[in-house]
């Protein structure tokens, strides 16, 4: 796994591919109608709202609670859970053939249904019991009248990039048991964000070797926690009891304000039924953190600076990945700055598909940087092991680092190593952009920088002419990188470095044929991989490049909430392994 954070400074050796890719086709159950738009078309009025409203998403500041803390949650029980119409027959006996996928969508994942009616997290009376139906389990095989826990629901709990299974242990697939107050999952809080519960099944028809990638997605529960502990309502025994209790009143008013607290009944989005959870927030009183407060498990990546671990947090369990930097080495260096700087842009970015730096602290000799620990691969591995992906996925994966390069652009961050490598899988299949190493810092829209680094195959030709670049170079990297991912190599690639940059500077774009690369897609690389900078499609900004109609179909809005389902799921079997395509 790469989590190299150091500055890589003239990183320009390639050697041969391990992998030698090919252009064999894959399969997709997904397809996107703005295929068959002009390449010229511009964007819907629609898909320009959501642009808009997308990128004030993407700039949205970091809140921090008012004191550090952990978020405790319990699950309990669901009631009312179904499933999708197109899975109602996957467990019956008589079925014969695959299961089907749904209609058409537009991006690699399926869009889960409206749920307008519903509000995000909203919570139902406790004594409200939510009502069962007949939920489409027909067929479940079961042993001695016991259902088999592999065709029970599974909840992922979702919290700032750390995730957690948890199985359901008993009860039946519409009413599952969790172990309630028995287990509790503690997660770190370092900024204010929402607790989510994915609720998914195992498809009992998914072919041999399939892993996640076609569970059946029962719903999702949406929570915004109270991020304070409970405060005690002091009544005035001087007031009438009028006042008292519309004191008492206003008080509750308020507590609730703060967000959500306590066990409660919880709608199911984008499905049916309820679940019962418990959340509490409890204010960390242990003061400063120390390396021991970790539990070294196996390091992960090393370079001049220090290492990466693999690390567990003692007093909530939860898996981190600890980059160590010495000291003395920034200083001989002269990137204190750089390394502060560094420290300062990652605290402050909030993003769903970049990788949150959770703490930092220091020794007397080293200073520590503790960040998420996603460990669905690198997509370097899965590219390598699919040799290429439809375009679907592909421009699911584009999207989402189009959203996280429009994040950094925003913060005058240019990213400058944008690769396979550097782009991991979560659990669900959403990405995280990580390794900030070669990242400059500073740079407003007017400004230029004369750096030369970054990996060969994806070096921009003003780069290589020496002329000073800007924002724009990441776009270049986004193209070369969609181009890789629908081919299985990228346009330029030679393994002799220097007809490489020849090939960069001077080459003309090949495209394989319109099964490979649509009209939209092609248009798009065209305008990506324009050698002008000031031509290259986002020169104006990130929004033209949304606007392009190969994303057509995308809701960047419901994009940025990670409203999609992606297509494709790792197969990670616990917290500490990494994908097994990876392994």
């Amino acid at each position: 796994m790469s989590w190299k954070l150091t500055k890589k400074l003239k990183e320009t050796h390639l050697g041969p591919l391990a992998n030698t890719f090919s252009r064999s086709p894959s399969t997709s159950t997904i397809t996107d109608n703005s295929e068959k738009a002009q390449p010229g078309a511009a964007a819907t009025p629609s898909n320009e709202g959501t642009i808009a409203a997308s990128e004030a998403m993407a700039q949205a500041p970091v809140v921090n609670p008012p004191t550090p803390g952990i978020l405790v949650v319990t699950l309990h029980e669901g009631q009312g859970f179904s499933l999708p119409e197109q899975h109602r027959q996957a467990f019956a006996s008589s079925h014969q053939g695959s299961v089907s996928s749904g209609g058409a969508l537009s991006v690699a994942g399926s869009v889960r249904p409206s749920s307008s009616q519903r509000v995000a997290g909203s919570f139902i009376n406790g004594s409200a019991r939510p009502q069962t139906s007949g939920g489409g389990f027909n067929g479940i095989p079961t042993n001695h009248g016991r259902i088999s826990g592999k065709y029970m629901p599974y909840a992922l709990l979702d919290f700032d990039k750390m995730q957690v299974f948890v199985n359901s242990v008993e009860g039946t697939p519409e009413s599952p048991l969790w172990a309630g107050g028995n287990t509790q999952y503690k997660f770190d809080v370092s900024r204010v964000t929402e607790l989510v519960i994915h609720l998914y099944m195992r498809n009992p028809m998914a072919p041999p070797g399939a892993g996640r990638s076609q569970d059946i997605f029962l719903g999702v529960v949406r929570i915004n926690p109270r991020f304070e502990e409970k405060h005690t309502f002091a009544e005035d025994p001087k007031a009438s009891k009028k006042d008292r209790e519309k004191a008492a009143a206003d008080f509750a008013t308020r507590e609730r304000a703060l967000g959500h607290t306590g066990v409660e009944w919880v709608d199911v989005q984008y499905g049916t039924g309820k679940l019962k959870i418990g959340v509490e927030y409890v204010e960390n009183r242990a003061g400063k953190l120390k390396i021991e407060d970790f539990e070294l498990l196996k390091v992960v990546g090393k370079g001049s600076f220090g290492k990466v671990m693999q690390v567990r947090k003692k007093d909530t369990n939860r898996i981190y990945a600890l980059k160590t930097i010495r000291k003395a080495h920034i200083i001989s260096r002269s990137e204190v700055a750089h390394t502060l700087a560094e420290r300062s842009v990652l605290a402050q970015i909030n993003n769903p598909f970049i990788v949150p730096l959770k703490f930092t602290f220091q020794s007397p000799e080293k200073l520590y940087f503790v960040l998420a620990f996603v460990n669905g691969g690198e997509l370097f591995h899965h590219l390598q092991k699919e040799q290429r992906f439809d375009v679907n996925r592909s421009r699911f994966y584009t999207a989402e680092l189009l959203c996280a390069l429009e994040c950094l652009h925003g913060f005058n961050v240019i990213y400058r190593d944008l690769k396979p490598e550097n782009i991991l899988l979560d659990y669900q299949g959403h990405i995280a952009l990580c390794d900030f190493g070669l990242c400059k810092l500073d740079m407003k829209d007017e400004d230029r920088t004369n750096t030369f680094c970054g990996t060969p195959e994806y070096l921009a030709p003003e780069l290589l002419m020496g002329q000073g670049y800007n924002k724009t170079v990441d776009w270049w990297t986004l193209g070369v990188l969609l181009y890789e991912m629908l081919t299985g190599l990228p346009p330029f690639y030679d393994e002799n470095t220097n007809e490489m940059y020849r090939k960069i500077l001077s080459e003309p774009l090949h495209f394989p044929g319109h099964d490979v690369v649509p009209p939209a897609a092609k248009d798009l690389l065209t305008k990506l991989l324009n050698r002008d900078p000031k031509e290259r499609l986002g020169a104006n900004g990130s929004a033209e490049i949304k606007a392009h109609p190969f994303f057509h179909a995308i809701d960047w809005r419901k994009l940025l909430q990670r409203k999609y389902e992606p297509a494709f799921k790792p197969n990670v079997v616990s917290g500490l392994a990494v994908s097994r395509h990876q392994q």
